[in-house]
């Protein structure tokens, strides 16, 4: 696992799994809470989140809020950090 370098969510781990999957995506998650999959491609907020776990919890309106406005400052960054840190399976 790599730690994301582009941007930082205090209380919020972001990282990358190395040997992921497609499409560029990072995790989020707020330990003992929930994990999401972020992906970073698509302009469509409904399809920039997956709940990872747990399946019934919500995350918080607003820890979703600043995920996706990092998302959209840092896209370009984003998928560099990816194609350096990550080797699709």
């Amino acid at each position: 696992m790599a730690k994301l370098e582009c941007f930082t969510i205090p209380g919020i781990e972001l990282l990358f799994h190395s040997q992921d999957h497609l499409p560029p995506h990072f995790h989020a998650r707020r330990k003992g809470q929930w994990e999401v999959r972020v992906f970073f491609l698509e302009g469509s907020t409904s399809k920039m989140f997956e709940v990872k776990w747990p399946s019934g919890k919500e995350v918080s309106r607003g820890d979703l809020k600043l995920l996706e406005e990092n998302v959209r400052t840092y896209r370009v960054e984003l998928l560099e950090e990816w194609e350096r840190k990550v080797r699709p399976q």
